[in-house]
């Protein structure tokens, strides 16, 4: 399975109930969330299989007009969305187990790791001498964020000319995205994607000029590297909101 797969759902079921959901697995699937790309791909399917249950049980035969002159067009209309609801629910059924296998795979390793001894007591400082407990994940030691310098004109260029969920695999291709959980991950001088509609932009943050606030409310300029007349004003507290709608990540170097 490939991200492309779900990509080619998504465009056979553009516009209905389901597709949002279908977005939402792909987007998670790009991240290698895969339990979150499970239960939005799970999510869509059960709208499908809903939507379409009275065609399924339709007979054909027995649920056109004998008398109609135009009958057995009508008929074999009606089996080409039944043969065609068929198709799409078996690639569902494809697609789940798949993803559900990868999820569980990632449960299992988060279980070994839990299972790890830790540093025998001896080895940890005392209470007196331990550091604050930090609520906010730590940039990995081997990862970097993106900067302006990091991006070249050649591949902001191939950027500019794609869409949506194309932009969302082409900058995944080079660098990985983080989500914000927390105010403090917010870095100035780093490069975002940002989703607008159905379009993405590149930002870079940065402290506004006449901004002295260190709290979590100082807003960042953000101005899209592409095109820059194209800025907001943004605080912290809105970027992770962002993020949590799935709108909004962090750039980072890939490792390796």
């Amino acid at each position: 399975m490939t991200v492309d797969d779900l990509q080619d759902l998504y465009g056979e079921l553009r516009g209905s109930r389901s597709a949002p959901a279908i977005m939402d697995a792909r987007a998670f699937f790009l991240e290698r969330q895969w339990a979150d790309s499970h239960t939005k791909l799970n999510e869509a399917y059960e709208k499908y299989r809903e939507s379409r249950q009275r065609i399924l049980r339709q007979d054909p035969e027995k649920e056109v007009d004998a008398k109609a002159k135009d009958r057995d067009r009508q008929v074999r209309r009606l089996q080409r969305k039944q043969d065609k609801a068929r198709e799409i629910i078996q690639k569902f059924e494809t697609y789940l187990p798949q993803l559900e296998r990868l999820a569980e795979k990632d449960r299992a390793k988060e279980v070994s790791k839990a299972a790890t001894p830790t540093d025998s007591p001896s080895e940890q400082p005392d209470d007196d001498d331990a550091p604050d407990v930090q609520v906010t994940p730590p940039l990995p030691q081997d990862r970097q964020i993106v900067t302006k310098d990091s991006v070249d004109e050649a591949f902001l260029n191939q950027f500019s000319v794609l869409i949506g969920d194309r932009q969302l695999e082409f900058v995944s291709g080079r660098f990985d995205f983080q989500p914000l959980t927390d105010p403090q991950q917010v870095i100035s001088d780093a490069i975002y994607l940002l989703r607008k509609g159905d379009r993405c932009m590149m930002i870079h943050a940065e402290t506004l000029a006449d901004d002295t606030d260190s709290d979590d409310n100082a807003k960042l300029l953000c101005v899209d590297i592409v095109k820059a007349k194209n800025r907001v004003e943004l605080s912290p507290n809105a970027m992770v909101r962002l993020s949590q709608k799935r709108k909004l990540v962090l750039l980072l170097t890939k490792v390796g």
